[in-house]
């Protein structure tokens, strides 16, 4: 775009204050066939002055963008990283998580398997116990009969 700007002021005269003595006739002129007068070429060239500040303005302004973009464009390939980072550290923690979680189920399952062994060893024992102290009581009640027949005997 500067580069038609620069083509264009080329192109167009400089302002030759001299027509201006012929100011009447140039009116006429521009009427019938419409030839620019000294007033149209300095409208021209002020708004080619204005596009020209404007052309300015607008590459400082894409300029400031640019670097705005490039500085964004760091910023978020920084943040890119660290968040893929910090996945792989969850991902990893996860997986740890969930095999010691497995660890910890095998093991709460074998300590059910042995308490309910235990329980059912600890059943029989007092079933044994109970059964002995029946035994001790028979053999406590055939020692007293015992006795009353071999006291009545000997009597």
């Amino acid at each position: 775009m500067e580069s038609k700007l620069h083509d264009i002021h080329h192109i167009l005269s400089q302002l030759d204050h001299r027509r201006g003595l012929i100011n009447f006739g140039g009116i006429i002129l521009r009427t019938v066939f419409g030839t620019a007068t000294v007033s149209d070429i300095q409208q021209i060239h002020d708004t080619l002055n204005e596009l020209q500040f404007q052309n300015f303005d607008i590459i400082h302004s894409l300029s400031n963008q640019v670097t705005y973009v490039k500085k964004r464009s760091t910023t978020t390939e920084i943040n890119i990283e660290t968040i893929a980072r910090l996945s792989f550290t969850v991902k990893e923690n996860i997986v740890q998580s969930h095999d010691k979680f497995q660890q910890l189920t095998r093991e709460l399952i074998w300590l059910d398997i042995t308490v309910h062994a235990q329980s059912e060893l600890f059943m029989t024992i007092r079933q044994v116990e109970f059964a002995l102290l029946r035994l001790i009581e028979q053999l406590d009640d055939c020692l007293m009969l015992y006795n009353v027949l071999f006291k009545a005997a000997y009597l």
